[in-house]
């Protein structure tokens, strides 16, 4: 019980409203210039150069119900090898962040880019939780696995630590990728291109539909991820 409240203290309390803070502060250390001016941001680049980590791709579940995993300490953790269907160790560095490849394929590279920039948000914001939970435990590897399914906000009374912590990078990963510094130039500019539009002229697509798809091309994001963002910051309504 002490050392579950020794943990407790080390989960930054960061709330929904705080998501676009936390985005801002991590660009403007690891790559301001997204912050100036709009641009896909390199976020496998930040991840190997700015943070010093190592992206490998390996299955991690036979169910693809994982689609990373951040280890914060050396030693093993367990993949799945679809060659030999099965479950085997492999060793890991501190500092690895394994990535299913599988979210490029069975997703897009939207889904790809978000789960890099969700494994850089744990390794940033919950490096010491997870590192003193392994001196605590006495494991040699301590590795977070971010689930495909999102946590229901509506028990989060029942929530663990590690409930919390995939929450946040949940919320802040989407808006590291779309700042909300450069969101709003974005579709200042495509409003004005979508009114000369030849296709949104002649009602082939409704200029909503064009919006999102031009923002989610331009992020490099899931068409999802851009409907959701813009609907956030005011540009399109809820």
């Amino acid at each position: 019980m002490a050392s579950s409240k020794i943990l407790n203290a080390y989960v930054p309390h960061i709330s929904r409203a705080s998501f676009d803070e936390e985005a801002s502060a991590f660009l403007s250390s690891y790559y301001p210039e997204a912050l100036e001016a709009p641009m896909a941001v390199p976020i496998e680049e930040v991840a190997k150069k700015k943070l010093g980590l190592l992206v490998i791709e390996k299955r991690l579940t036979e169910d693809f119900s994982v689609l990373g995993q951040m280890c914060f300490t050396g030693g093993l953790t367990e993949i799945y090898d679809r060659e030999n269907d099965e479950y085997r160790e492999i060793k890991v560095r501190p500092g690895t962040m394994i990535i299913d490849p599988d979210t490029l394929t069975m997703r897009n590279l939207g889904s790809m880019r978000n789960t890099v920039a969700h494994e850089c948000v744990h390794w940033v914001k919950h490096r010491n939780y997870h590192i003193l939970a392994s001196a605590i435990d006495g494991k040699t590897s301590l590795a977070f696995r971010c689930p495909t399914d999102l946590k229901n906000e509506n028990f989060k009374d029942d929530w663990t630590d590690e409930d919390w912590m995939e929450w946040q990078a949940n919320g802040i990963a989407p808006r590291i990728l779309m700042p909300k510094e450069t969101v709003g130039t974005v579709f200042e500019r495509l409003l004005i291109e979508s009114r000369v539009n030849p296709f949104i002229a002649a009602n082939l697509m409704p200029p909503t539909r064009w919006i999102i798809e031009q923002v989610a091309a331009f992020y490099q994001v899931s068409k999802q991820s851009a409907e959701i963002r813009l609907k956030e910051l005011g540009h399109l309504p809820l």
